[in-house]
């Protein structure tokens, strides 16, 4: 094929990304559009031809392949509507909203010997690209953070399906979790479902989700995903590698326009997609895999299934740097009930250490537990790097100091850095440091956990 004659079906709020891609790839024609909607048909009247039926356009005898951007739960019909007719298939992720229905379109696909290619676009992203081009060789990767926070109300345009479980397929996990969960494997390889935590909204849809990948070679992947995050959005990836080194990629960075890295992405995906449709390669396993961790991460969930222990590669001796303990004496164990969760992190927290390397607390007290991968120890440090855990009660007075380990349910956390009182008479912020910033659903806590502050030398 010298020239790919292509359709797009939908002309929702990603189909510009797409059309765009198409307008700076001369070997391709984009041959059609088709929407059930009139005024979204409407700017292409003229200019190339219009169908308000996909079958219509699917049946043009000149028809290479399509791009399907419908409702997530119109995929399945629509990409097996076009494999039947023998077109190549570009979708939007999920490829479909039922596992099975994803698994009978790859074997079709396969069948026909035709191309089912789901998109994901953030392993196109500039900055995760560079970030995985500085991945040294022969240093493995201990872990892999996705973070993927929005307020999908501000993302959805006049698609208001997304907001629609049933025809989204779900909430933060099956929309947003797909691509998190491919960049989890693009960067570690086969990735399978380690735990999960859910938190739905007073209407059922899971609004915020901590998605526990494992890969085959140990190294643990976690997906934050929120469609309710009240800061704009945050789309970023950070990888700790084994020797302790860190790196991090924002998908945001430079690109200051509202989705302003779609427009590259997707330049990604499209010629990603040509390429395989010249080949006639098979590349429907890969949405397969993204649809069948949805699918374990919502069946863990309605199993009951619960957090395991937190990441053995937060413990201190194996890449978090102890902090020298600042007293000698023996001491009582300071402990007690967690009274309240807290889920959300922040970049920007502005907390100042205080100039003291140990706090008395009293019985009955409540102090805060604020995780960060801050190391300065200065008086007047600024954090600002910090995931919120919850809230303690001191079960009996005692003195917490720098350097305490932290153990919630048994399970070390990391180590006290230092404290901040910008709440205080009220309570103290108990500033933990962790390889990585933590919140209290992302290790599975709960109310009444057992939490901990225990000298290193005890």
């Amino acid at each position: 094929m010298t020239t790919l004659r292509i359709g797009v079906i939908g002309l929702g709020v990603i189909s510009k990304f797409y059309l765009a891609a198409m307008d700076a790839d001369p070997s391709v024609e984009l041959v059609g559009v088709c929407d059930l909607r009139e005024e979204a048909l409407a700017p292409f009247r003229g200019r190339v031809d219009c169908y308000r039926d996909h079958r219509q356009l699917l049946d043009r005898p000149d028809l290479d392949a399509v791009v399907v951007n419908v409702p997530n739960d119109a995929h399945g019909t629509i990409c097996r509507d076009a494999l039947l007719r023998g077109r190549s298939v570009c979708v939007e992720k999920p490829l479909t909203v039922d596992l099975a229905e994803g698994r009978a379109l790859a074997e079709l696909a396969r069948q026909q010997g035709l191309t089912l290619f789901t998109a994901f676009h953030r392993r196109y992203n500039t900055n995760v690209l560079a970030l995985r081009d500085r991945l040294p060789s022969g240093v493995p990767i201990r872990s892999v953070t996705v973070r993927y926070l929005e307020k999908i109300e501000e993302h959805v345009g006049n698609d208001r399906w997304y907001l629609d479980m049933d025809r989204c397929g779900g909430g933060c996990v099956a929309d947003n979790g797909p691509n998190a969960f491919d960049l989890a494997r693009f960067l570690l390889g086969e990735v399978a479902l380690e735990r999960v935590n859910i938190t739905r909204d007073a209407d059922g849809v899971d609004r915020q989700a901590i998605v526990t990948l494992r890969a085959e070679s140990g190294a643990l992947a976690t997906i934050e995903l929120d469609w309710s995050y009240p800061h704009g959005e945050a789309k970023d990836v950070e990888v700790v590698l084994a020797d302790g080194r860190i790196e991090r990629a924002d998908m945001l960075d430079g690109y200051d326009e509202f989705k302003g890295s779609l427009w590259h992405e997707y330049i990604g995906i499209f010629a990603d997609f040509t390429e395989a449709v010249r080949q006639r390669a098979d590349r429907a396993r890969e949405g397969v895999l993204m649809l069948e961790l949805v699918h374990e991460a919502y069946r863990a969930e309605a199993a009951g299934s619960t957090p395991g222990a937190p990441d053995p590669s937060l413990r201190r001796g194996n890449g978090l740097p102890a902090v020298p303990h600042p007293e000698n004496g023996a001491k009582r164990l300071v402990e007690g009930p967690l009274v309240k969760v807290l889920v959300h992190r922040r970049d920007d927290r502005g907390m100042r250490l205080e100039p003291f390397a140990s706090r008395c607390v009293r019985q009955g007290e409540i102090h805060e537990l604020v995780t960060t991968d801050h190391r300065d120890t200065e008086p007047g440090a600024r954090i600002d790097r910090v995931g919120f855990l919850g809230f303690v009660e001191i079960a009996a007075g005692g003195v917490i100091d720098r350097g305490d380990e932290v153990l919630i349910d048994g399970n070390v956390i990391g180590t006290v850095l230092g404290f901040d009182a910008c709440h205080f008479p009220n309570h103290y912020n108990v500033l933990i440091a962790t390889e990585r910033t933590l919140t209290g659903p992302e290790i599975g806590l709960k109310p009444e956990a057992h939490v901990q502050f225990r000298a290193i030398d005890s």
